[in-house]
């Protein structure tokens, strides 16, 4: 089974189950388009048998709620997030009815800027209320998050990192109550392509050098695959609560449940990744500047 990591009383396993593929087409590597119904519920019901505990949605993930409303096991968890721009009460009861849940859901501002500009109480409010079993932020860089980290009844944090961000690495996240989990641990796919796909705002040139390292550190290192390798970076990383991985089909959910089992790099293995990697753009690494 996976390993279930705990902070305060809240736990949940190092891997969870992003859904933005359930309900749209998502990431830049994503040829297939969402699963249709029956994909979709095979899908969810091998991430329950697999022993995964929770799934991470969000009211702008297409109709992913309703999908999961529809077809999720009741022994998976949800993690969903307010609708950017809305009011906290109409969309979070929204989500509750589409995911057909009465019981508490862990609820996340999808948009740091709508908590850190006032809408933090109003979520407040619905977790002293237990419709919500803990509140949080989903932000975008170390700056949204240096701010978010100050504010009362936060819990959870989700933040996107890989192998080759170094952004978070000079930031105390290591709190015993604080649940961080990691979204675009392979860079919404591009990890994985290699140099199969353009990357956004990185020359050809770079990106295969970027690649043959990363291909060299896999040999090295022991590791199966680029995929192992930059899961295996990330669950070594102390901070680390989970992993929020999305899958296009059942095969692909098996194959990251498979690389959560493995053991994650040493503390020596993770310094000798970091000192290989260069340095790269922040214009790469934040997928909200790639349309820029």
């Amino acid at each position: 089974m996976i390993e279930i990591r705990r902070r305060g009383g809240y736990g949940q396993s190092v891997l969870i189950l992003g859904t933005a593929q359930l309900g749209m087409a998502y990431g830049i590597a994503n040829r297939t388009g969402a699963p249709d119904d029956d994909a979709t519920a095979r899908i969810l019901t091998a991430a329950r048998d697999l022993g995964i505990t929770h799934l991470d949605t969000a009211r702008a993930y297409g109709d992913s709620e309703e999908r999961i409303g529809v077809s999720a096991p009741p022994e998976l968890s949800i993690i969903t997030k307010i609708a950017p721009g809305a009011d906290v009460r109409d969309s979070v009861a929204a989500s509750r009815a589409a995911l057909r849940r009465t019981g508490p859901v862990t609820l996340l501002f999808h948009r740091a800027a709508d908590a850190l500009d006032g809408g933090w109480d109003d979520l407040r409010t619905v977790l002293a209320s237990s419709a919500a079993d803990r509140i949080g932020v989903s932000v975008q860089s170390p700056d949204e998050l240096r701010r978010a980290l100050d504010l009362p009844d936060l819990g959870y944090v989700q933040l996107p990192c890989n192998i080759l961000d170094r952004r978070w690495l000079a930031l105390d996240l290591d709190r015993p109550d604080l649940v961080v989990t990691v979204r675009s641990a392979y860079l919404q796919g591009l990890l994985i392509a290699g140099t199969a796909v353009t990357w956004p705002n990185l020359p050809d040139a770079e990106r295969d050098a970027v690649v043959a390292t990363l291909d060299r550190l896999t040999t090295e290192l022991g590791r199966d695959s680029r995929a192992d390798l930059c899961i295996a970076y990330l669950l070594s990383l102390p901070w680390v609560t989970s992993l929020v991985v999305g899958a296009e089909t059942e095969d692909q959910l098996r194959d990251n449940a498979d690389l959560v089992r493995r053991k994650p790099l040493t503390e020596s293995e993770r310094e000798s990744v970091l000192a290989a990697l260069p340095a790269l753009p922040d214009d790469l690494l934040d997928p909200s500047r790639w349309n820029r």
